[in-house]
């Protein structure tokens, strides 16, 4: 009922039907980001993408990327008629400019007609394009698909040169507070038309210095020429008038690594989902806490990944509460930003050792995260391949495998085998930090774990027993004390059924 509400609302403001193609109250903002093909960094850009928006912004962003670096990539994501199904907007990064399958690109603009908005990057405005594009293309002409839903047709660009940015259209909530600045080197993309559908928001000015032939010294009467062409607008698009917002600029990682790019690419996707206030800010529900800002973008989070896990890491921990997670949270456990704390007094010291949960089982995965021990001396540790155990009336207990950090370095099997595995010729402790942050990588496969510690490779080992490497909930470790303690974790990433690669460890020095 609040959905039909709202939907009639929106509507009856004069907004796009579109607006209202967006995540319930309090749900993240599920965002495709679709990268790949030609001529740029895009290992790179969706990891900067990705990072940059989940930090300002409660959104989850799913990657789907194809490693070919020919103009003629193609997506498996776009393989089905309801691909678009479970995203409230698509960002497409794609330059594919010799895809030209007809069917398969009306499969994706049916999408956006039907009023999934999009946001599109730079070599987006060159791809999927055939027929002659050097003259204007008449609107609803055979070869002007792609280019209705861009809202401006774009045949190509001048060097790569610092660009002006300049704002004309400042009143406009996706510019509102934002400052305009000068790229580092970027290519200014052509117009060879402004669809009347469109709204241009910002233009590029470009100085380009006059051209000499190769060892032949400059002309000295020869001047500079400028160019301008816009480079930020929005779009409506087919009968839904779906939002469609869109920018040239981003071909160069140190563009898309600009705070000032990424704060427009997100205002992009707020403006395009209805969920932009008139002062430029998000909608309360999707609005980030520091905790939640703080935990996207923690050092876990820009741990490069293969490509194939690109886009499939997911946070344990939200940085706001303890959804997805359960155990003897009071008086043990609390929040600290984007931190976990385990704590306990001396008077209310755990008996046993007491565990928070994952509700979710995980059996193949990469965990990255940072552990910090901050007062006592005795070890914690994460819990895997197990499941929650009742020990002395400690129903929050852990019975499986142990990786036990920063005292103690070493395996565990609780409740069962004892110590399974030591420090191995004393690499844990020689690379962990005592009281101080450890970024960690366990990687957890078949029967086989091994740890990679600020960097280092410590631990490699082979359960004997593979019948006892079960499918379980992943542990947060308080250990049974008598004393006062604290130990801390952050980070927390997971990615199911990884690569069989550690990725933060270089070879350890003999």
């Amino acid at each position: 009922m609040r959905a039909l509400i709202a939907i009639v609302a929106l509507l009856a403001a004069g907004l796009p039907a579109t607006a209202v193609n967006a995540a319930e109250p309090g749900k993240p903002l599920e965002v495709l980001l679709v990268a790949g093909g030609c001529c740029h960094d895009y290992a790179t850009q969706t990891k900067l993408l990705k990072k940059g928006i989940e930090s300002r912004l409660r959104a989850r962003v799913e990657v789907a990327s194809n490693p070919d670096k020919s103009t003629k990539a193609t997506f498996d994501v776009y393989s089905k008629d309801d691909w678009d199904k479970g995203y409230d907007i698509i960002l497409h990064d794609e330059c594919s400019a010799d895809v030209t399958d007809r069917t398969y690109v009306e499969r994706i603009l049916a999408a956006h007609r039907r009023g999934t908005p999009a946001v599109n990057l730079h070599c987006a405005m060159h791809s999927y394009r055939w027929g002659n594009f050097r003259e204007p293309v008449a609107a609803g002409a055979d070869n002007a698909a792609w280019y209705e839903m861009i809202g401006l047709q774009s045949t190509g660009h001048g060097p790569q040169l610092p660009i002006d940015i300049i704002f004309t259209d400042t009143a406009h909530p996706i510019l509102t507070g934002l400052a305009a600045w000068t790229t580092l080197k970027e290519e200014l993309y052509n117009n060879i038309q402004v669809l009347s559908t469109a709204k241009v928001l910002a233009r590029g000015r470009q100085v380009v210095p006059p051209k000499t032939k190769p060892g032949e010294p400059a002309d000295p009467a020869a001047k500079p020429t400028e160019a301008s062409a816009a480079v930020v607008w929005t779009n409506e698009y087919g009968p839904q008038r779906t939002r469609i917002f869109s920018t040239s600029l981003g071909h160069n990682n140190e563009t898309v690594a600009d705070d000032r790019y990424l704060d427009l690419i997100t205002r992009g996707l707020l403006w395009a989902t209805g969920k932009l206030g008139d002062d430029g800010k998000p909608a309360a529900e999707l609005k980030l806490t520091p905790g939640e800002a703080a935990a996207a973008a923690d050092w876990a989070g820009g741990v490069s990944l293969p490509t194939a896990e690109e886009g499939r890491a997911a946070r344990l921990f939200n940085g706001r509460d303890f959804d997805g997670w359960e155990g003897h949270i009071d008086p043990y456990w609390s929040i600290d930003g984007a931190e976990i704390v385990g704590r306990n007094t001396a008077e209310n010291a755990p008996q046993v050792s007491t565990y928070l949960l994952t509700k979710k089982p995980y059996r193949n995965f990469r965990l990255l995260f940072e552990g910090k021990l901050v007062t006592s001396e005795m070890h914690s540790g994460v819990a895997i391949w197990g499941k929650k155990f009742d020990k002395d009336g400690e129903a929050a207990s852990y019975q499986g495998h142990l990786v036990m950090f920063p005292s103690g370095w070493g395996l565990y099997d609780l409740y069962r085998r004892g110590g399974i595995a030591k420090d191995q010729d004393g690499k844990a402790k020689a690379a962990g930090k005592q009281h101080d942050w450890n970024q960690m990588e366990i990687l957890a496969i078949g029967s086989r774990i091994r740890l990679a510690v600020n960097g280092k490779e410590v631990l490699d080992w082979t359960d004997p027993k593979p019948e006892l490497c079960e499918a379980g909930p992943i542990g947060l470790q308080l250990h049974s004390n008598k004393v006062p303690q604290e130990v801390r974790f952050r980070g927390l990433r997971i990615v199911e059924d990884p690569q069989d690669m550690l990725v933060t460890a270089t070879p350890t020095p003999q």
